[in-house]
């Protein structure tokens, strides 16, 4: 594995709503005013990491710590990606790229596994 690769297959992905880059002021008239800085949308989603075994908990737990969380982008293997993700965005071959969201990642030990989820933000 890549240091930028992640390769674990979350039991769920539930994609959160699309990010919009706009910004709303008043104007001297009292009206609110539009601007949309970006004309494409940050999109993410929520990864449910269900029975994960210490190691793979630990595998997800130290990649989160190499990227110091949504710092450092890096690739979501498409192999590890699941299917119904890649029809949704349509993609065939290629990796996602993108980073975590800085304090989406919660963990809940039970008695031989963890149950995790994480927020995954695809680069612009």
């Amino acid at each position: 594995m890549a240091a930028d690769d992640f390769s674990l297959m979350p039991t769920w992905v539930y994609p959160e709503e699309p990010e919009y880059h706009n910004i709303i002021t008043p104007s001297e008239s009292m009206k609110k005013e539009y601007l949309n800085i970006s004309a494409t949308p940050t999109e993410k989603f929520r990864l449910v990491f269900e029975g994960l075994s210490d190691a793979n908990f630990k595998v997800l737990r130290d990649h989160v710590k190499g990227r110091y969380g949504g710092y450092d982008s890096f690739a979501w293997l498409n192999a590890y990606i699941p299917a119904y993700v890649l029809a949704f965005l349509g993609l065939t071959t290629e990796n996602l790229t993108g980073r975590w969201v800085d304090g989406s990642f919660k963990a809940t030990p039970k008695a031989n596994y963890f149950d995790v989820e994480i927020t995954f933000e695809k680069a612009v």
